[in-house]
Formats: structure tokens, sequence, C-alpha cells
């Protein structure tokens, strides 16, 4: 693998574990919680990026996105559509490994809009913006819902950091 095609399938394959270990955590109750009517639910988000894993991927395989066949509805039963997630990740896992320097800078059009170019590698880093951003919604669903742990959330801001190693500001 290309250095950076190495780095974006650390990145995307690491980001679709954590979504897997997050919605396997959640309750059947908590996966289709919303806060807000606009705000998604732990199942719209997995479904989203499981269902853009395998749009991308077709593009990526081929190019004529007349020839794709639709993207399968998800399953209603949270543990099939989890599986559904690992297995497309696992597709994505053989793929990246697969493809060639040359094969990263074919040209691709999404749906066939040549108005909008981008290459394979275009699509990789479109699906890793994607999963990282489901990801991290996720992620504020489980935390809300105390998964990863009950205390009160203490974010590791960088200034107390910079006080236990070098000592107090002297500016």
């Amino acid at each position: 693998m290309t250095p950076d095609l190495e780095q974006a399938h650390g990145n995307l394959i690491g980001h679709l574990k954590c979504i897997h270990r997050w919605a396997s955590r959640m309750s059947d109750e908590q996966f289709d919680f919303t806060y807000h009517h606009a705000a998604p639910t732990g199942r719209t988000l997995v479904t989203h990026a499981w269902q853009w894993l395998i749009c991308d991927r077709m593009h990526i395989e081929e190019p004529d996105a007349s020839k794709h066949a639709r993207v399968p509805d998800a399953p209603a039963d949270k543990a099939a559509l989890i599986a559904e997630l690992e297995a497309e990740a696992k597709r994505w896992d053989e793929m990246l490994k697969s493809l060639t320097p040359e094969q990263l800078d074919e040209a691709r059009h999404q749906f066939n809009d040549t108005g909008f170019d981008w290459s394979v590698r275009g699509c990789i880093h479109h699906m890793l913006q994607n999963v990282i951003y489901k990801n991290g919604q996720l992620s504020y669903l489980a935390f809300s819902f105390g998964l990863d742990g009950t205390e009160i959330y203490n974010a590791p801001f960088p200034n107390p950091i910079y006080e236990e190693v070098f000592g107090p500001n002297r500016s």
C-alpha cells in the first residue's frame, strides 16, 4: 500500500471498529433513540455509514454508476445491521489492500456526474470523512447513554497538560 493509502486504511477500519463497538453496546431502545426529530438515531448513523460504504465501493470497482446495483435497504434487526456493517468493513479492508498506486489515480465521477471529478483516492477519502463523522456522532450518543462511564466528562484540555509537564505559565 502507498503511505497515504495505508494511513487512510488504518483510519477507516479503526473508525468502523469504533462504530461497531458503540452500536453493539447500545440497547435496542438506545439504538433507536433521538433527542430531537432533527437529530439522527444510532440506527440512522450506522445505516448511513453502511450504505455509503457500499455505494463508494461500487464507484471504485465499477466507474459506470449506471451498472451499479441499488444499495440494499438496512435490515430492521439491529444485530443484522451491525453484521452487515462488519461484513462491508471486511470488503473495504480487502479492497484497499489490493489497490495499486495506479488505481488510486483512476478517474471517477460520482453517479456519472462529469462536473464532479474525483479519483479512486477521492472515493476513499470521501468514505473516510463520512465514517469519522458518523463515529463522532455515534460516540456522542454513546457517551450520553453512559456507555463509556458515568462520571462527569472532563475533556483533556492542553493547558493543564503543559502545566503538568512544564510548570505554571511564565509569560
